[in-house]
């Protein structure tokens, strides 16, 4: 008879997604909200840090489609905050946004989509979370929302001038679907702004398990500087402004080869 009481054995190596390299190495054992466990790999090509294996596509859509922040068509978190916040943000694109058309994947509550509109872009938002969009829909109608897949937005055939994408990479099962709508929508010469967790910042902390951000199932990647322009070099954009911050955090404006 098997023994099912004893914890499932962690696999040594594992594929990077970002370079390929078949022998990542193990890392460390992180714990998901849901308190099962997840393993975490460090590519020693790339610096990647990622969970591996991914959870399920039903595990990630579950936990994104209806329970998100708890939001809903009335409610949102700290929303007066994240307005203001939005509309100071958004000042810091006004070359890539007047005028310009955006989209904004992962919208949320849709606060920057709003800021952007204001700035005169004709702009739209992404989001797989039905209650952020349902949020963004009835508090500001005037914009345009999509609640959908990155794969099903790409068969729509827009193009934009300009991607807003902020606290999303680090919620993906791999970065190939993202850097692929990417290439779908950004028009050559057109700009993308990322941001996530940087495990490379000096105020990250030295213990990683310690660290709030790695919290698998809802972040899954973690990049360096150097992983995520890598990454971006690799399909087809340029570092274009480094922002920099003071918390752990990247803030990149990538620009797509002309």
């Amino acid at each position: 008879m098997n023994d099912t009481s004893c914890p499932p054995v962690t696999p040594q190596e594992a594929p990077c997604p970002v370079c390929g390299n078949a022998h990542a190495a193990f890392a460390f054992p992180a714990y998901g909200y849901d308190l099962n466990r997840y393993d975490l790999f460090r590519c020693s090509t790339c610096a990647l840090v990622f969970v591996s294996p991914f959870p399920s596509a039903e595990t990630l859509r579950t936990f994104y489609r209806t329970n998100y922040r708890q939001a809903s068509a009335t409610f949102y978190p700290k929303a007066s905050s994240r307005r203001r916040r939005a509309v100071w943000r958004s000042l810091a694109f006004l070359p890539q946004v007047v005028g310009k058309d955006v989209l904004e994947i992962g919208c949320g509550g849709g606060f920057m989509v709003e800021a952007f509109k204001r700035l005169g872009a004709r702009v739209i938002g992404l989001d797989i979370s039905q209650n952020s969009i349902d949020y963004a829909r009835a508090h500001f109608g005037h914009c345009t929302f999509y609640c959908e897949t990155m794969q099903e937005f790409r068969q729509r055939g827009l193009q934009f001038d300009f991607v807003f994408t902020s606290e999303v990479m680090e919620h993906l099962p791999g970065p190939t679907d993202f850097m692929q709508t990417l290439e779908a929508v950004v028009r050559p010469g057109g700009f993308v702004y990322a941001s996530a967790p940087d495990y490379s910042h000096p105020r990250a902390p030295s213990d990683l398990i310690l660290w709030d951000a790695m919290c698998p199932p809802e972040h899954l990647l973690f990049f360096s500087s150097d992983t995520l322009i890598r990454l971006f070099t690799d399909h087809g954009f340029t570092l274009y402004r480094n922002f920099g911050s003071k918390t752990p955090a990247h803030s990149m404006l990538f620009r797509r080869s002309a």
